[in-house]
């Protein structure tokens, strides 16, 4: 790194025996071809199964956009700065916003429009999170007093309303194993742990808030998926499939 122009001090007793980044080297110049490539892998990736590759991708993106000279090559081609990724940046933006509404614990009154209806949710905010290329706000509703989760996207109206927040987080810890291909080839989610491994069986324990989405997802790994722990879980995912199968 010192090669290509960092400068990196020599470790010593007067800097702890610690390194540290004092400067980029230089910035990256990248075509509108190139930007334009990224940006539909990026598109490719999150209708991908593989979650986590995407979100691997969009990170090392949101990453780029920080150094990457953008000023320069708009010089050159003499049209409008180009925005890097505005999807990432708009993401960015609406996550943090969002991620302070539930730092601030205000109650929020939310005009919420889903399926053509439209509605008005009284909701405790705790979380924010992301699922298939969708960013969620996940709390308390105070009229059915149950956890639920709003599509970002479907928000029309939002405002804070002068009393705090009255209930906790609750999250759930919930282990299950994977079998044969699906065990070996299995990427781990955020905030999951391996806890067995062996040839042809993965354990996974991980902590959620929305069982309902991890849920979901275990739903489709079919028969290689077997829920493990808590009791209370195995009966929902249980009462799940008994649902489906009536339907049929």
């Amino acid at each position: 790194m010192r090669e290509v122009g960092c400068l990196i001090p020599r470790s010593s007793s007067r800097n702890d025996y610690s390194y540290e980044l004092c400067k980029t080297p230089f910035p990256l110049a990248l075509s509108r071809d190139e930007l334009s490539v990224a940006d539909k892998l990026l598109k490719l990736l999150s209708q991908q199964s593989d979650e986590c590759l995407y979100r691997d991708f969009r990170d090392f993106l949101e990453q780029l956009s920080w150094v990457a000279d953008t000023v320069d090559m708009a010089q050159e081609t003499e049209e409008p700065e180009l925005q890097i990724f505005p999807d990432l940046q708009k993401r960015r933006e609406q996550m943090q916003n969002y991620r302070r509404y539930c730092q601030e614990a205000f109650l929020l009154k939310i005009q919420y429009g889903h399926e053509g209806l439209k509605d008005v949710v009284y909701l405790e905010p705790h979380e924010v999170w992301e699922h298939e290329n969708r960013l969620f706000l996940h709390g308390y509703d105070s009229q059915s007093q149950k956890q639920i989760s709003l599509d970002i996207d479907q928000i029309e109206q939002l405002r804070q309303m002068p009393s705090k927040n009255r209930r906790m987080l609750t999250r759930t810890s919930v282990v299950f194993a994977l079998y044969g291909r699906l065990a070996s080839s299995y990427r781990l989610y955020p905030n999951e742990k391996v806890v067995y491994r062996s040839a042809e069986e993965l354990h996974v324990k991980t902590v959620v808030a929305d069982t309902q989405g991890l849920l979901s997802r275990l739903m489709k790994y079919g028969d290689s998926c077997q829920v493990l722990a808590p009791e209370s879980f195995r009966q929902t995912m249980r009462s799940h499939i008994q649902q489906l199968l009536s339907t049929l």
